[in-house]
């Protein structure tokens, strides 16, 4: 894992309002844009529960924009003019003069020297700084901390949010984008199934209720759900292996499913199946969650390492069986797909 993800908890999250020229305040638009700016090594997916909760509190969604910042070494450009680039697009697509901008982690320092340098001339209004380290608490995220979107809501809103919970829809509409890996660009000519599953076993329930193959843009969707249902994502792409993601039940509709193909290392082809459990919006904190991969510890995380995210699995030649990933009151039913015919298998956490 990056560096900058394991030192999260002690990064700041900042909060900046910018706008164009004018001096406006935020108090005449009760819905001001918000823009969510990623860290090193996370992505626009990582603030899914956020949005959400935004959301779940009256936010419109078409005024909620998490994006993709290009950070080397896996990407080229300027971080500030990027983001900048996007504030213009934000305001010009939804016709208004003044933006919420937060920041998590280096996505944070991207966002408070724009507000300081004044990127594209654009004029900072008022900024805030959240920082776990000096603020009585540590968060287990700055994505999908509930004190932490508390925060977030009290500074883009005025006042404290009615529900920390996050509201169900009937329909749910999911889209996203397959990217390369280690990079936020676009991959082209991927073929994805989706399949409903049984919650217990991970058994998919019939025939794909969505399939697609990507185009130059990276997108899967749309594709509406079942807000009780757990999924499995086939992403099936050349010189990658067959990588089968599962994911919880989505209880609201989001454009930022995003996912990543996954490479078998030689080693890994000779066992029986790889399963990956990833918690890209959050880490284990095994003092403080109740986490466990097929009915065990999870391997490589120990009880005091801070900020990982991710433990993988290596079960050796067997039948394909179902294996469980669980972290407090996350449960989610994968199948042990074999290795030895190229086939990777991710679990991802929503929380």
């Amino acid at each position: 894992m990056p560096a900058d993800r394991r030192l999260a908890l002690l990064a700041p999250v900042v909060f900046a309002a910018l706008a164009g020229c004018a001096q406006l305040g935020l108090g005449r638009d009760p819905w001001p844009p918000v823009i969510f700016v990623h860290g090193r090594g996370d992505s626009a997916a990582s603030w899914q529960t956020m949005i959400w909760r935004f959301e779940s509190n009256g936010w419109p969604r078409q005024r909620l924009f998490a994006i993709d910042m290009p950070y080397p070494p896996a990407d080229s450009g300027d971080p500030m003019q990027h983001l900048s680039d996007e504030v213009d697009h934000v305001l010009a697509s939804t016709r208004t003069s003044k933006a919420v901008v937060v920041g998590s982690s280096s996505g944070g320092y991207v966002v408070r020297s724009s507000v300081k340098n004044g990127a594209a001339a654009k004029t900072a209004l008022r900024t805030a700084l959240l920082d776990g380290a000096h603020d009585d608490f540590v968060p287990r995220s700055p994505f999908n901390d509930s004190r932490v979107f508390e925060r977030t809501w009290q500074f883009a809103a005025g006042e404290l949010p009615r529900r920390l919970a996050i509201v169900p829809e009937s329909a749910p509409v999911l889209d996203g984008r397959i990217e390369q890996p280690d990079s936020h660009r676009p991959m082209a000519g991927a073929r994805v199934e989706i399949y409903e599953v049984v919650p217990l076993t991970g058994e998919r329930l019939g025939a794909p209720v969505h399939a697609a193959t990507t185009g130059a843009d990276g997108r899967w969707g749309p594709m509406t759900a079942r807000s009780d249902a757990p999924y499995e994502f086939v992403v099936a792409a050349p010189g990658f292996a067959v990588t089968h993601v599962y994911r919880s039940a989505f209880p609201r509709s989001s454009n930022i499913v995003d996912m990543q193909p996954v490479r078998l290392t030689a080693a890994e082809r000779a066992a029986g199946s790889v399963v990956l459990m990833s918690r890209p919006r959050g880490y284990f904190q095994l003092r403080r969650d109740h986490a466990s991969l097929d009915g065990a510890a999870l391997p490589g995380v120990s009880a005091g390492a801070p900020g990982v995210s991710e433990s993988k699995l290596v079960l050796p030649p067997a039948p394909v069986r179902t294996v469980v990933a669980e972290c407090n009151n996350e449960r989610i039913a994968a199948r042990s797909w074999p290795a030895a015919q190229n086939h990777a298998v991710v679990v991802e956490l929503h929380y």
